[in-house]
């Protein structure tokens, strides 16, 4: 028997949709908005540097990982480094006089497109999960393509509540999204400590452990 045939069926399907609408997503991007798509090919990767910049940082902040005093002064210069350009960046693309702040919804809008879809799918298909956190996520995910919605169509005119709409969403997406990945292994988010393990589930440990043992 292949390993994989123990990972539940309904998080594979998930996956495939979810990757079929991302592929589905850019296409209809370039097709009609050439301008934002490139500009989002270049923001985003910029956005992650910044991101895993700030996680360097952090990690040698709280002395977590690096033990050896190189490695932490190394990695404490490469996250200034990462944030430091990507922050310079990400201005030049805003300073431009062709584009205005509004595009910072378009940026996240496209972003949480997926997050919305990808919540609603995994209440549905997935069925490991909690009842309550499915119910949630669904709710969630209706919700959050429905501020997109909003929020796009009145940017022009409410821009910062446009962004804090996204941003509450995004927020709340988060939470519940963690809630319904500790729910399959019995775990609650009133325990603020099992929120580390939603970063091990996200990136497979379980399965890669899985994984091991059974070819072990």
């Amino acid at each position: 028997m292949d390993y994989k045939e123990l990972i539940d069926k309904g998080k594979l399907r998930c996956d495939k949709i979810v990757s079929i609408s991302l592929i589905i997503g850019i296409v209809f991007l370039l097709l009609f908005f050439r301008l934002l798509t490139y500009m989002s090919l270049m923001i985003f990767p910029f956005v992650s540097l910044f991101l895993h910049g700030a996680v360097y940082i952090y990690r040698v902040a709280k002395k977590k990982k690096y033990n050896n005093v190189k490695t932490r002064i190394f990695r404490l210069i490469l996250g200034i480094f990462y944030i430091g350009l990507s922050t310079f960046v990400i201005w030049l693309f805003f300073s431009h006089p062709q584009v205005s702040f509004s595009y910072i919804v378009y940026f996240l809008a496209i972003f949480m497109v997926f997050i919305g879809l990808a919540a609603i799918l995994k209440g549905f298909i997935i069925e490991v999960y909690s009842p309550f956190y499915r119910k949630a996520n669904i709710i969630i995910g209706f919700a959050t393509l429905i501020g997109i919605v909003l929020a796009i169509y009145f940017v022009d005119f409410y821009f910062f509540l446009s962004l804090t709409s996204l941003i509450v969403l995004l927020a709340l997406n988060g939470i519940l999204r963690s809630g319904l990945y500790l729910s399959e292994f019995g775990l609650s988010l009133k325990n603020l400590k099992n929120i580390k393990y939603v970063f091990f589930i996200m990136d497979n440990f379980v399965v890669l452990n899985l994984e091991e043992d059974y070819k072990g």
